[in-house]
């Protein structure tokens, strides 16, 4: 089937207003979706000025007036595009960006007073140049990824986007070397319609994945503290703790206490401080999670004694030497913490109902310290911590 050029540029339109249409669509539903708007007003003066190139081309509107505010149109859907995908991938006000505008304001200064735009070979150079120019900025905008965001669909929109810059220069060389590209009008505009399609589909396939990990992040972060859940910890332990691996329980001293005498909001600052000293100390990939309560677990994959129990030492130090003001009162704060290290493969049960009970060998022992547990033979239910601490019996 043969299609000319004014049919495509009739079609050319209908592709961004429906590009337009489904961002405004996401934009109402999700209101944490920034830059959405913005975008679609691009597609939407993107589509106005190809309408109007398409009525121009059919002489229902005189050259010079289709010819200026065609191309125009162009350089500022590009610019507000990049604005509006700025606020999208890195989820921030586009702030010094908007000074992209000076370029669209810039040419239409130049158009004006060169009158460059009455020429098609040197309109459709400028407007392919700058068309290109912003698919490969949008492009390297998108795949970089935000610290702690990895979105695969990233890939596929930055892949649209380079697609994009690629018939804009293919199509910028054929105009410069006249017969040695064989590429057409139609053709350009055709696969630049399915371009504009595929860049629609990955930006609203990006917002509903973004959606979705922060949904999954929620069902597994602690809301009082922000750490992970007893429900993400699991999910992370393995059915077999390799040999080596350590398992450590940690319990905040007289906690009860706290909040009799302080309150409630004072337990869970007391919470919030200590489960973020841990977690600063620890860094983002620590296999750390509020347990319930007081308590906290802590996994370690092949640390060994030393390190696991230098670890627990640590966390211990750094918790007890905190400064908690709750309404001009000092709250002092001290943790026990048991640890368990598998000296052969044993299921990660095991490893932790060792690790407790070490917990509670450091509370029976005076709390503030860290207990480790023994796995010799010959005293399999002892433990010890800077010494004997004999057989474990579970305070009341």
């Amino acid at each position: 089937m043969h299609l000319d050029l004014a049919t495509i540029l009739t079609l050319h339109p209908l592709s961004l207003l429906v590009g337009a249409m489904c961002f405004l669509y996401v934009r109402f539903r999700s209101r944490r979706s920034r830059g959405l708007g913005k975008m679609a007003a691009a597609f939407l003066v993107l589509g106005m000025g190809s309408l109007l190139a398409a009525t121009g081309a059919q002489g229902v509107v005189d050259y010079e007036t289709w010819t200026f505010w065609s191309f125009l149109s162009g350089p500022a859907s590009y610019a507000l595009f990049w604005v509006g995908l700025i606020n999208l991938t890195e989820e921030r006000p586009a702030g010094r960006a908007w000074f992209v505008l000076v370029l669209p304001l810039g040419l239409t200064v130049w158009a004006r007073i060169s009158g460059f735009y009455l020429h098609n070979a040197e309109r459709a150079s400028v407007f392919l140049a700058v068309m290109g120019s912003f698919a490969l900025a949008s492009a390297w905008l998108v795949v970089r990824d935000r610290p702690g965001e990895f979105l695969q669909t990233r890939w596929g929109l930055g892949g649209a986007l380079v697609c994009k810059a690629v018939i804009a220069f293919t199509t910028l060389a054929a105009i410069a070397y006249p017969g040695r590209l064989p590429v057409s009008p139609p053709t350009t505009f055709l696969v630049l319609i399915l371009c504009q399609f595929a860049i629609a589909m990955f930006v609203l396939i990006l917002v509903q994945e973004r959606a979705e990990r922060r949904l999954i992040a929620l069902t597994e972060t602690d809301s009082l503290t922000g750490i992970r859940n007893r429900h993400w910890m699991m999910d992370r332990l393995p059915r077999q703790a390799p040999k080596g691996s350590a398992y450590v329980i940690i319990d905040i001293d007289h906690f009860k206490q706290v909040n009799d005498r302080h309150g409630h909001l004072a337990g869970d600052l007391v919470l919030t401080s200590v489960a973020q000293a841990m977690g600063r100390l620890l860094g983002p990939d620590a296999i750390l999670a509020r347990m319930g309560g007081e308590e906290f677990g802590l996994f370690l994959p092949g640390a060994g004694k030393d390190e696991a129990q230098q670890i627990a030492e640590e966390l211990r130090r750094s918790i007890g030497s905190q400064l908690i003001l709750h309404e001009g009162t000092a709250i002092p704060v001290t943790m026990s913490a048991g640890v368990a290290v598998a000296p052969v493969a044993m299921s990660i049960a095991q490893l932790v109902a060792r690790a407790d009970e070490a917990l509670y060998a450091a509370k029976r022992g005076g709390r503030d310290r860290v207990v480790l547990a023994r796995f010799e033979a010959a005293a399999a239910d002892d433990v010890t911590a800077s010494g004997d601490a004999g057989p474990v019996t579970k305070p009341a």
